[in-house]
């Protein structure tokens, strides 16, 4: 697994993620790059940019796809609270309602399928959302960093172990969220 972050196969993978997230995929990209940093991959500054182009690419497929609000419904994890609650956020805060999404619960693929129903400036919404999405990365790195002397060692030796755990505990948190939404 280490091999394979330290590859450049990985970069594809993080842009593709994140691209998917933007548009129908409901795991954050983030949360494998929280992943890698534990692994002390030296590439996570160039991984994030991959996150940054895939979020990018993401944004402009989903905004092009402008998704009816029956199709978003029907993805996993979306619910009409979730739509209800990004319509309050761009009325009230309009553009900067983007804010909102990194801690929210809400997926970032909602406030897509919503944004062009208020007429933003696209390439502003795109800067604003990365911006938001890296706010979301820099708080969960930080934490990440702090808590790294301790656990490296034991994550090193149990990555696999540890990564389906992840998975298992972020799913059931996805659908706690999702549930205080439906």
């Amino acid at each position: 697994m280490e091999k394979f972050f330290h590859s450049t196969e990985s970069n594809a993978l993080v842009a593709t993620w994140a691209a998917a997230e933007a548009v129908i995929w409901f795991v954050i990209p983030e949360f494998l790059l929280i992943l890698i940093m534990f692994m002390k991959v030296r590439r996570k500054v160039q991984l994030v940019i991959y996150d940054i182009i895939g979020t990018v690419v993401g944004t402009i497929i989903a905004l092009a796809l402008h998704l009816s609000e029956s199709s978003l419904l029907s993805l996993p994890y979306v619910y009409q609270g979730m739509i209800t609650h990004v319509n309050q956020w761009f009325s009230e805060y309009g553009i900067f309602g983007i804010f909102f999404q990194p801690f929210s619960g809400v997926p970032y693929k909602v406030f897509n399928a919503v944004a062009l129903d208020y007429g933003f400036f696209i390439p502003f919404f795109i800067v604003l959302a990365v911006i938001a999405r890296m706010i979301r990365y820099l708080i969960v790195y930080e934490i990440t960093k702090a808590l790294y002397p301790f656990v490296h060692r034991f994550v090193r030796k149990h990555y696999a172990i540890l990564f389906i755990v992840a998975m298992a505990i972020f799913t059931m948190l996805l659908m706690k969220v999702s549930a205080t939404y439906a």
